[in-house]
């Protein structure tokens, strides 16, 4: 028997059809019967992911909640479709017995391999302010050949109100706060920045909305290959 997807879902909610809807699209299937089992537990409760420096209500609690009745539930390991919450990865994996496959070492590891032998290795980040402060992306390229840029502090301003625009699902190619992501990415280009990574879950529901000739570089879809990939081992 194949192995049963879990996951941790609600963060936000939009960004978690994205996943399941990549993991169908990507699945070699000619019929019902060739799609993996997946349990998504969609829990947007979950307390806002800001930094842990900040006094707010932590998400741990519930992100160690809905871990544990993923399990529970019959998933075999868990996928979490928020990069931001990522700070508390190693605190909920201690919680559960099942593999916790990390979106972010994830995305390292993926861009590694297929991008490595590039000769421009300048990547632009683009995440929450939380993603960026905890250096959670710098942290696993520092041992690698790759240039990691992010925003400045005002175009980051205009990268999280344009994740909020995603997130209130009002989505339209003629948003300003989008149109003016996507004029600071064409900066970048001209800049020299090869590839841009959609470091929030978000960011890749944009893609089809910026008109620009850098290569942008989807987690979502990544994470989604990799559910497919475990899903079809043997227990």
């Amino acid at each position: 028997m194949n192995k049963t997807i879990g996951i941790l879902g609600g963060m936000g909610p939009f960004a978690t059809l994205d996943l399941f809807g990549k993991i169908l699209e990507n699945t070699p299937a000619a019929v019902d019967q060739d799609h993996p089992r997946i349990i998504i537990y969609n829990n947007p409760k979950i307390p806002p992911r800001i930094h842990p420096a900040c006094p707010s209500q932590s998400p741990l609690p519930e992100l160690i909640k809905s871990a544990a009745l993923l399990q529970k539930a019959g998933a075999d390991f868990i996928i979490m479709p928020c990069h931001t919450a990522h700070i508390w990865y190693e605190e909920v994996q201690k919680h559960v017995s099942i593999p916790f496959y990390s979106m972010i070492k994830n995305t390292v590891r993926s861009i590694e391999h297929f991008y490595g032998n590039k000769e421009n290795k300048k990547l632009l980040l683009l995440a929450t302010e939380t993603t960026i402060q905890s250096k959670l992306y710098e942290s696993e390229f520092k041992d690698s050949s790759f240039s990691i840029i992010v925003p400045n502090s005002e175009e980051q301003k205009i990268v999280d109100k344009a994740i909020k625009v995603v997130k209130s699902g009002d989505i339209n190619p003629r948003d300003f706060t989008i149109e003016k992501v996507n004029q600071m990415i064409n900066q970048y280009k001209d800049d020299g920045v090869a590839l841009l990574v959609g470091c929030c879950t978000e960011i890749p529901l944009m893609y089809p909305l910026f008109q620009t000739e850098m290569e942008m570089i989807d987690p979502t879809l990544l994470l989604a290959k990799l559910a497919i990939e475990k899903a079809m081992e043997e227990k």
